[in-house]
């Protein structure tokens, strides 16, 4: 990613997206969460965490769909290394019956983030997918939680 997507931009920064409480909505039962800083008020739910998951998938896969679409700095390089995840993404989306397919509103937010400067669009894409691999860890964890069957104990 960063000989591509972030050449010439000299930043650690990441976004997140937001919109979403996959963090918590995803966090493990109090009791067995003691030494966190960001403790639940209610019980771990399987279907709140799982659809916070859904709804990021779709706002990644639409921020990299968009950003396709836009002026790109180099076209064959940038297509070639965003359209593998876009298709592991959809994939997840389409065949895991984790939760039913949510209409939301990502691909309208998303089309706001792109203009017609390469390097805003790159820089600004650098940041999302920074954002995202943080936002893939916690996923990752969220789903062995649930896999482990600790929540139903």
């Amino acid at each position: 990613m960063q000989d591509v997507l972030c050449y010439g931009i000299h930043s650690d920064k990441m976004v997140v997206r937001s919109k979403t409480d996959t963090v918590l909505a995803c966090a493990p039962n109090l009791s067995q969460n003691q030494g966190c800083m960001m403790q639940r008020n209610s019980t771990f739910s399987e279907s709140e965490c799982l659809s916070n998951i859904m709804k990021d998938l779709a706002h990644y896969a639409a921020a990299i769909k968009s950003y396709l679409s836009s002026p790109l700095r180099s076209p064959e390089e940038e297509v070639a290394l965003l359209s593998p995840t876009l298709g592991i993404i959809q994939s997840l989306r389409k065949n895991c019956s984790l939760m039913p397919d949510e209409e939301d509103s990502s691909e309208e937010d998303v089309a706001q983030l792109w203009g017609e400067n390469t390097f805003s669009n790159r820089q600004e894409m650098c940041k999302m997918m920074r954002g995202f691999y943080v936002r893939t860890i916690t996923i990752n964890r969220a789903l062995g939680y649930i896999a482990s069957g600790d929540h139903r104990k």
